[in-house]
């Protein structure tokens, strides 16, 4: 059997901070990797990874941080797409990740009951297990 390897996408926010903290939680307990994401809904930079905006890198290299403190194996990429569902189901395909670790936000006083419309697609139309975080 292959290594286990987590996707876990973040947008900056406090709640993806705890997806990404869950992530590195579970590779940990595993044995696995974490592959951080972010998805970027503009044209990839003709530069690459160095000529992303700042408020990318940064929201990556936070993912990378922490993993080197927990030791746990880590890649980042800053996925270019059209919306984040299609960005976090192209990056998981692309990297074989095993499992997909993300943060969903509840809306109004029906937060509990409601998913945010891209977690949604991700949930949808996953070819693997998703773990959301609230």
């Amino acid at each position: 059997m292959s290594a286990v390897k987590i996707l876990v996408t973040t947008d900056g926010s406090n709640l993806s901070d705890k997806a990404v903290d869950t992530a590195i939680g579970l590779a940990e307990q595993v044995g696995g990797s974490v592959v951080g994401m972010t998805a970027v809904l503009t044209p990839a930079p003709a530069g690459g990874f160095e000529d992303e905006d700042p408020v990318v890198k940064e929201r990556l290299e936070a993912i990378s941080r922490k993993a080197a403190e927990a030791e746990v194996p880590c890649e980042v990429i800053a996925e270019h797409a059209e919306t984040v569902a299609q960005g976090v189901l192209a990056c998981a395909a692309r990297c074989n990740a095993t499992y997909i670790v993300m943060a969903s936000r509840g809306l109004g006083t029906f937060g509990a009951l409601l998913l945010g419309s891209e977690t949604q697609k991700v949930l949808s139309q996953a070819d693997r297990p998703v773990l959301i975080v609230r």
